[in-house]
């Protein structure tokens, strides 16, 4: 079974304008609204894959409701943890004759210790042998350390926990020992400290962390992305395409990757297919949204190759 954990959710609203033009009345053309979030992004590309899993997180007041009512009516099951305030709305502004999109966000509720404790606990009842995606930022009342902790005691179970973070989540959570981590290579620069620019600085900087997980994806945009285990390497080159969106092309690539481990497949063909999910976002214009068909048409011009 798949868990995916969104600590810092959100109701994400769009609004199309065709032009914003500011200390005048703006007309709204469009109004699209959906639940956001890292792992909510990947419990939704699973469900596009034909796959299960099971949405755990933070949810505060009525849009907290809202996002939870969407997922659900997008397949998603869901499991979340009530807390205090309200869940965060971000407001996307796009306009259609620039093709520009402004997102203005607003504050994160802080979560109280019985909250976290709560749960914490929730999460430490994952079945053993399950999969378990981490991703996206603590909310004010979380210690950085808490995806450390996760990791710790889902280890124990032989729970395989996917994490994908930034800055100082991602080096305690490193520590801890998880099976997989997928950083940009923006943040995996700031993971090493150093000024990382293509795949041979990426391939310099490995060696030491592959002691301490089983798996790392260095993720390169259009680039593609570098794979890394113990035993082997691996590029992958997606094809061109049109980019309408490249905002959750990383929460898709995990998706993709979580979800071809837990049907058995091999690392290669994990990676595979986890680009293409990446590279298929892309396609669409809300993050991480990715049709079953463009997957399969993107997997078939991906170039993988060992290193």
């Amino acid at each position: 079974m798949i868990y995916t954990v969104t600590l810092n959710s959100s109701l994400d609203k769009t609004f199309d304008v065709e032009e914003f033009t500011y200390d005048e009345v703006n007309m709204i053309l469009e109004e699209k609204r959906r639940a956001g979030g890292k792992g909510i992004d990947v419990s939704r590309v699973i469900r596009e894959l034909g796959g299960q899993s099971t949405a755990l997180g933070f949810m505060c007041g009525y849009n907290g409701l809202e996002v939870e009512g969407r997922l659900i009516n997008e397949g998603v099951v869901c499991d979340f943890t009530r807390a205090q305030g309200e869940t965060r709305t971000n407001i996307i502004i796009h306009q259609r004759k620039k093709k520009m999109e402004t997102l203005l966000s607003a504050s994160v509720t802080e979560v109280s210790q019985f909250e976290v404790t709560t749960m914490y606990h929730k999460i430490t009842q994952i079945p053993k042998d399950s999969y378990v995606v981490l991703g996206g930022t603590m909310p004010p009342g979380l210690d950085d350390v808490f995806y450390a902790q996760i990791i710790t005691g889902l280890k124990e179970k032989n729970v395989k926990v996917f994490l994908d973070a930034d800055g100082e989540t991602l080096k305690k959570g490193v520590q801890a020992g998880p099976y997989f981590i997928k950083p940009n290579i923006h943040e995996f620069g700031r993971l090493v400290e150093a000024n990382l620019k293509d795949q041979d600085d990426v391939l310099q900087q490995v060696t030491p962390y592959l002691t301490l997980v089983d798996y790392l994806v260095v993720s390169m945009g259009a680039r593609g992305a570098l794979g890394v285990s113990r035993n082997e390497k691996f590029r992958v080159i997606p094809p061109r395409v049109e980019v309408k969106s490249s905002t959750g092309a990383g929460d898709a690539l995990v998706a993709g990757m979580v979800f071809a481990f837990s049907e058995g497949a091999s690392f290669k063909d994990a990676l595979t297919l986890g680009v293409a999910c990446g590279t298929a976002s892309t396609l669409q214009a809300y993050p991480a949204l990715c049709l079953k068909e463009d997957v399969h048409a993107v997997r078939k011009e991906i170039v993988t190759k060992s290193v």
